[in-house]
């Protein structure tokens, strides 16, 4: 078959922009989605320079993103449009505000000495394995979109899931926790968290192919 690069759009214009601006802040969910695709690059760099150093093997900048985009949705009524970059600044603030909230997490509990080890950076981050299980034909950097950007898709997807179906892929897929234990904490058998955790997955796969409309232009 080859491998046919699919064609990247345009990022949106200043007036476009506006636009979605204006239409994310009225809770709609494409807008918001094209938003954040425009400027998850950005996002990305901000979230790993905040990292730094300091925070490095110990703090992933995915697991940041992830949870700052659930943050973009579930307060998107906060935004007040002012200008072409404010909701990139907007969605910073949510940014810092997750990475200090692990931080502070990561303080409270001892931590563990294999942590405070720099992470491997030839080794795949939990979100590029899940991706692996969502697109396993994905090998090429031409195929749909960068592996970075199909990533950058995961974590948007992963924020517009319903609670039930996000916990199920956070707990079973990208933490790896027992399957007992999670069916146990959500009030299911394990056959029924199986089953929901398969409808999940189908989902997440199903938003990734809409959101790399979008994000397959960033970079």
């Amino acid at each position: 078959m080859g491998s046919e690069e699919t064609p990247a759009p345009a990022p949106p214009t200043p007036a476009e922009i506006e636009a979605l601006c204006m239409s994310a802040a009225k809770g709609d969910e494409e807008s918001i989605t094209r938003l954040i695709a425009a400027h998850h690059h950005r996002f990305l760099g901000f979230t790993i320079r905040k990292i730094g150093v300091d925070w490095q093997g110990k703090l992933d900048a995915e697991d940041v993103l992830q949870e700052a985009y659930l943050g973009v949705f579930t307060g998107i009524a906060q935004f007040t449009y002012q200008g072409e970059d404010s909701f990139y600044h907007w969605v910073t603030r949510i940014i810092e505000h997750r990475f200090l909230d692990q931080v502070r997490a990561l303080r409270r509990k001892k931590r563990d000495a294999a942590r405070e080890v720099a992470a491997d950076p030839n080794q795949a981050s939990k979100h590029q394995a899940m991706l692996d299980r969502l697109m396993p034909d994905f090998t090429t950097a031409s195929r749909i979109m960068r592996r970075q950007d199909a990533v950058g898709a995961m974590l948007l997807c992963m924020a517009k899931l319903p609670e039930e179906y996000r916990q199920a892929i956070q707990r079973i897929y990208l933490d790896e926790e027992p399957i007992k234990q999670v069916a146990a904490d959500m009030g299911k058998t394990e056959d029924a968290l199986r089953r929901l955790a398969g409808r999940a997955v189908e989902r997440l796969a199903a938003c990734m192919g809409h959101a790399s409309r979008y994000l397959s232009n960033a970079g």
